[in-house]
């Protein structure tokens, strides 16, 4: 029982850090909701409820420390926290829409006052502190995607990017990272222009600081790849939308306005003040092929940034893992044969080799591997 017990408040948390980083709609959020559904459906065969609570940085069932508690009292329970809450009730009945209303109090930490945490027909909490909820602090952000659209913002406009803005969206994709393996791999199956762009930007900042922590790149390293990794399509800004959506293939004229835009991302993140100098890097190179191939053109010999290598693993992937309006989702299978097959001459050898066996292994559902 504590295993599967421990299982569902992590579901519950990667439902919260998918929900930090997308839409309420996403596959992320809806897929952690059914999974959180379905082991609390085996867990009320036996009883009516349960009841889980954090003490001393504890978090605790039937007097037993859950083998995720470290995780989840870091987050999970540290946002209950702030609302004054140590302790959740659940009870036989629950419905997804209760599980929603936790996950949307808890993300907005830009209301003032919050809105309050409360009970509910399946859902009880045990407070702290009924005034504690007072203190929570205000000035958190949005969620990461119109934070990350406003990051995007100041750099086209020439404006130096919001630290705490920034320091936002890099722990948001840190979390997401550590939080839990069903939260590792996000997928967007979205074809919208302003929603594929940021999704997929945030799936390839993901992806890309999971290789990098991998690979042993150390803390201040991952951050800054982090960083350049939610900037290296930000060049996209000065393209036309319906450029972008076209279903149909690209004239050489089309072709040639979408092969400007790492060379704009570089230019705008080199004239940005307080950007890494890392960023403009993986701007320009992330659609240059280990030999010289793909766009800009590059003198015979350049050689790629380590950075740009990890960043252009993951753009690749999550590309031919999502839906566009021209294509549908490859399988992982297809996919990991193309990017195998490109690597060397394409692809860093190694990182795709990491990149599947330690990274993208962690996301795939073993369902899905066998369809694929």
């Amino acid at each position: 029982m504590n295993e599967l017990v421990n299982a569902a408040f992590m579901e519950l948390q990667s439902a919260l850090v998918a929900r930090k980083l997308y839409s309420a709609d996403h596959q992320s959020v809806r897929e952690a909701t059914d999974r959180l559904l379905e082991l609390l459906r085996k867990i009320f065969v036996e009883r009516a409820e349960i009841a889980v609570f954090a003490v001393d940085d504890r978090v605790v069932f039937e007097g037993d420390v859950l083998a995720a508690s470290e995780n989840l009292a870091d987050r999970l329970f540290a946002d209950l926290g702030r609302h004054g809450i140590d302790r959740v009730i659940l009870r036989r009945g629950l419905k997804p829409d209760e599980i929603g209303r936790i996950v949307e109090v808890l993300i907005d930490t830009k209301s003032d006052p919050p809105p309050a945490l409360t009970p509910s027909a399946h859902v009880l909490f045990g407070f702290i502190d009924t005034h504690a909820a007072d203190d929570i602090a205000t000035d958190g952000a949005a969620p990461t995607q119109q934070r990350l659209e406003d990051l995007w913002q100041d750099i086209t406009e020439g404006r130096s990017p919001n630290d705490s803005n920034v320091c936002n969206i890099v722990s948001s994709v840190s979390t997401a990272v550590t939080a839990s393996a069903s939260a590792m791999l996000p997928l967007a199956a979205i074809k919208r222009f302003d929603e594929y762009t940021f999704v997929h930007t945030i799936n390839v900042a993901i992806l890309s600081t999971a290789l990098a922590e991998v690979v042993g790149l150390n803390q201040k390293a991952v951050h800054e790849l982090s960083m350049a990794a939610l900037l290296h399509d930000v060049g996209k800004q000065l393209v036309p939308k319906e450029l972008l959506n076209k279903s149909g293939r690209f004239t050489d004229e089309e072709y040639r306005l979408i092969q400007l835009h790492p060379v704009d991302g570089a230019r705008l993140l080199f004239n940005a003040p307080g950007v890494p100098e890392l960023s403009p890097i993986v701007a320009f190179e992330h659609h240059i092929g280990g030999d010289g191939s793909g766009y800009p053109k590059v003198p015979r010999g350049w050689k790629l940034n380590l950075a740009s290598r990890i960043v252009q693993v993951a753009d690749v992937f999550d590309a031919m893992r999502t839906h566009r309006p021209y294509r549908p989702a490859m399988p992982r299978e297809k996919i990991k044969s193309i990017m195998c097959g490109d690597s060397g001459p394409c692809f860093d050898v190694d990182l795709v080799e990491i990149f599947f066996r330690m990274v993208e292994s962690r996301g795939i559902p073993e369902e899905d591997r066998v369809a694929a």
